[in-house]
Formats: structure tokens, sequence, C-alpha cells
């Protein structure tokens, strides 16, 4: 009888647990990924539905509600939205499927519509800075009818 085939060897024992502890701190790594997503995505609807693109890509709206538990017209909205900021890639078929963008590309659209939000809402208050603290709303200049027994 070999008992060489029944022995685990040390170094198969080793690569096993640094998998798990691998394993480990990616469940870690994705709950906090998942904290940072939901800041950038504002909702938890559209959190849920971003998390399940990026663990199923490829799906459909009601793959996408099954697995989150939403309704397919609440996740219609959500993928037209994310369409309009080209976090998802849609995939055109008999039944269109739907690709998450990576994270960093997330992360990256999020700051540029923060960005976009700020600059409208400062832009005014830089106009009125150079125009020495006045508003710059536009001149008017009111028109009356000349009379005829005037000319």
């Amino acid at each position: 009888m070999d008992d060489d085939a029944d022995e685990i060897e040390p170094d198969d024992v080793r690569a096993e647990l640094d998998r798990q502890r691998a394993d480990v701190v990616d469940d870690r790594m994705d709950e906090g990924l998942v904290d940072l997503l939901s800041r950038a995505l504002d909702t938890d609807t559209r959190t849920r539905v971003y998390v399940y693109l990026r663990r199923q890509p490829e799906s459909t709206v009601e793959e996408i509600a099954t697995g989150t538990g939403l309704y397919p017209a609440a996740v219609r909205r959500v993928l037209d939205e994310f369409d309009d900021e080209q976090v998802v890639e849609r995939h055109d078929g008999d039944e269109s499927t739907y690709t998450a963008a990576r994270p960093d590309e997330l992360i990256d659209a999020a700051i540029d519509r923060f960005r976009d939000e700020l600059e409208g809402l400062f832009a005014p208050r830089r106009r009125e800075r150079r125009n020495g603290g006045r508003r710059s709303e536009p001149v008017t200049i009111p028109v009356e009818a000349a009379d005829d027994n005037e000319r």
C-alpha cells in the first residue's frame, strides 16, 4: 500500500491556508469597495444593480431583478441612467445584456459629475466677483411706445 498518496504535503497546506486568507481579505475589501461605491452611486438601488453586474457580467434586466430583489422597472430605470452616464455597456441581441464598468471608471465618472455640479454652483459667484461684487444680471432698458403727437 502506498502511504505517500494519502499524505498531505506541507506546501499544499500552506497554499490552501493562503487561499483561505486571501478569500477573507477579498471579502473585507469587497465590503469596503461596496461602501465606497454606494457613496459614488448615490442610492442603494443603483449600488445593488452595479455590484450585481460586476459579479455577473452580461446579465439581462430579469436576471438583475431576480438577483437583487428589485422590480424590473427599477432595474431598467437604473440601467438607463447608467447607460447615459457610461457606467454600463449594453450588449444588444435577442435580449439585451449589460456589463458594468470597472470601479475606477465608475469613480472617475462620479468625480466628473461632482466637478460639473460644483462648477455650476460656483460659476455665478465667480462672475459676481469679476464684476466688483455686483450680480451679472442682464440689463433691461424700458422702451415706451412713442406717442404720434410728439413727432
